[in-house]
């Protein structure tokens, strides 16, 4: 006989599809968000790529727990308007940042951003520009463009981003990758730009994480400047498929303290 087992609820939550206007196309997304028209804090989530792992989970745990957090979809990405590329994706998550804060429901004090994987490199380069932006949590980030951009790995790299993208990404092409894998090594190295973020940040890495392995996280994490957390939890992987229970308490716990 199963166990009975409490849950606790601290809000009321509602969700709905949203769209809105970002480097003259327009954007999707789905808002989490609670019950009630108080100002809350919120979060928009930059996901990776190609952008399998959507993080609903994650997003509807925030909401319970008073966080706003916004699911959005970049340039070209996953119905959005407009074409895929690298080099677009800081756009999105300062547009995503601008729209949370034109919402009657969300402090416009209180916005952050949190990444999975890829969406390292829009986080870290808009936080890079904008302190105000309360804080970022960064999942197995994508630490260091330029290793991606390397000589001897480009052509691969873009064949196997470019396969990857297939009905998924729109005007994704092995061509334009490689120039855009060329443009963010020089223009959006999340490990050059954490540095220049001046907020609170998190970093939490899988230990069989084998996409971005907990050594290369850790490049980035040790160049952050304090205040700053790293986090490894055991056994996960790059999407933390077994282990979204930790995942999820690991960040609910950094935004509540943060942001």
């Amino acid at each position: 006989m199963g166990r009975l087992v409490e849950v606790k609820v601290t809000t009321m939550t509602k969700y709905e599809n949203v769209d809105f206007p970002s480097g003259g196309n327009t954007l999707l997304g789905r808002i989490y968000r609670p019950e009630g028209r108080v100002k809350r804090p919120a979060v928009a989530i930059c996901h990776g790529y190609p952008g399998d792992t959507k993080n609903m989970d994650l997003a509807e745990e925030l909401a319970l727990n008073n966080i706003v957090t916004l699911v959005f979809y970049y340039q070209g990405a996953w119905g959005s308007g407009g074409k895929y590329s690298l080099t677009k994706l800081e756009t999105g998550a300062k547009d995503a940042a601008a729209y949370l804060r034109s919402l009657p429901y969300v402090d416009p004090k209180r916005v952050g951003l949190v990444s999975h994987s890829m969406g390292a490199l829009p986080l870290s380069k808009t936080m890079s520009l904008d302190p105000t932006i309360k804080t970022g949590v960064l999942m197995s980030p994508a630490s260091d463009s330029a290793a991606m951009a390397a000589r001897d790995k480009i052509e691969g790299t873009a064949k196997r981003l470019a396969s990857m993208a297939a009905g998924k990404l729109k005007g994704m092409t092995s061509e334009s990758l490689t120039k855009d894998l060329e443009w963010v090594a020089n223009n959006t190295n999340p490990v050059e730009l954490v540095p220049k973020i001046k907020v609170p940040i998190m970093v939490v890495v899988g230990s069989n994480d084998t996409v971005t392995p907990p050594d290369a996280c850790r490049r980035l994490y040790d160049a952050a400047k304090e205040p700053k957390k790293w986090v490894i939890i055991e056994g996960a992987d790059h999407g933390y498929s077994e282990h979204r229970i930790h995942l999820i308490k690991v960040v609910l716990d950094w935004l509540s303290e943060h942001l």
